[in-house]
């Protein structure tokens, strides 16, 4: 059962960089996603491309979908500089990164209590300089609202991944 011991702190932190750590990462992969098939259509419909060459866009349905693949590709160039994709792959990329680096300190925080049985002062100290760059972390997410659907799914994850009689508690 959870009490109020202050290693708590730490364990909550840990959870969240995770948290933090799988949320950034499955947004980084959307945003990848999404420029990845975005410079494809581009590609696929510049009057340069082979594929514009194919018999296949003589008929009436690819007639069609080659016109649609046309003003699918001009929409696309011109709003992507307006949504910044490639910024915003970048600083989801510092993110993660910056979150891995997080989440691996309080691991070793965490495993440093466990094997002394204790939380010391200089347990506290190593914890303090742990929240001070997740604060800076924390600063630089470029969204303005969480995809709540995201994020219940990587909450669920880090539960599974670290329940609660995971943790040693000191005195118990």
């Amino acid at each position: 059962m959870r009490d109020n011991h202050p290693v708590w702190d730490v364990y909550d932190q840990l959870r969240t960089a995770r948290l933090n750590e799988k949320y950034y990462g499955a947004q980084l992969q959307k945003h990848e996603q999404w420029n990845f098939w975005s410079e494809i259509i581009v590609a696929i419909t510049s009057s340069s491309s082979a594929i514009a060459s194919f018999a296949f866009w003589n008929t009436e349905t690819g007639s069609d979908i080659w016109k649609f693949l046309l003003v699918l590709s001009a929409v696309i160039a011109t709003i992507k500089p307006l949504i910044n994709l490639t910024k915003k792959i970048r600083l989801y990329e510092e993110l993660l990164a910056g979150y891995r680096l997080l989440c691996h300190d309080l691991k070793d925080l965490k495993i440093d209590i466990t094997q002394s049985q204790s939380y010391t002062k200089n347990h506290q100290l190593k914890f303090k300089k742990i929240i001070e760059k997740q604060r800076t972390l924390a600063a630089k997410s470029p969204e303005r609202t969480e995809n709540e659907k995201t994020k219940l799914a990587c909450q669920e994850a880090v539960i599974k991944e670290y329940p609660i009689n995971s943790f040693f508690i000191p005195g118990t």
